[in-house]
């Protein structure tokens, strides 16, 4: 995740984040990771990493447990690693893993128009609610005047539900489950 020098090369909308630090750990500088991905080794050494719009370059990683442990450069001790807490951490887009056909990062279907496969109009990808077992999809549906819709529509995400996804289009095409709406 290397290739840019400062923040200022870097638009804001073109930044995922990727995880929030915990909490310092040991007296070196060290701090605790949650990684939104769920995979705590997915740094390496000389990553680099956005948190409060200033970089920091990772310079030894680790494991705890679920967490990622990582060191970041000129952060050596306790309390300026303390300064980090609580802060996202976020990377350019364009560095994130590519994934497989069919599966998406949060924020590339955020926003997309839901449609189910036989044309009805639900609403906008509104937010993604992770729930342990299977994410679900949180819909706004649109609201006409003389019309009452629910508030939000949720959709498990299950096998078989999203049918297809057109970025070009901004719509998102689901099989609604039976007896949902």
């Amino acid at each position: 995740m290397t290739g840019f020098n400062n923040q200022s090369e870097i638009p804001d909308n073109d930044l995922v984040v990727v995880g929030r630090v915990r909490r310092p750990t040991g007296i070196k500088g060290a701090v605790l990771v949650e990684i939104y991905s769920g995979i705590p080794d997915r740094f390496v050494i000389s990553d680099t990493v956005i948190a409060d719009g200033k970089p920091y370059e990772i310079i030894a990683t680790g494991k705890s447990g679920d967490s990622a442990k990582l060191t970041f450069a000129n952060i050596d001790s306790i309390e300026k690693a303390d300064h980090l807490r609580d802060l996202e951490l976020s990377v350019p887009a364009e560095e994130l893993p590519v994934n497989p056909p069919g599966i998406y990062y949060h924020y590339e279907i955020l926003g997309l128009n839901v449609v189910t496969t036989e044309g009805q109009k639900l609403g906008n990808l509104t937010e993604i609610l992770e729930t342990g077992s299977n994410d679900v999809l949180i819909i706004t549906p649109e609201q006409e005047s003389d019309e009452k819709k629910p508030a939000e529509i949720l959709i498990p995400v299950l096998d078989g539900i999203i049918a297809d996804v057109d970025k070009e289009s901004n719509t998102m095409k689901i099989n609604l489950p039976e007896g949902l709406l």
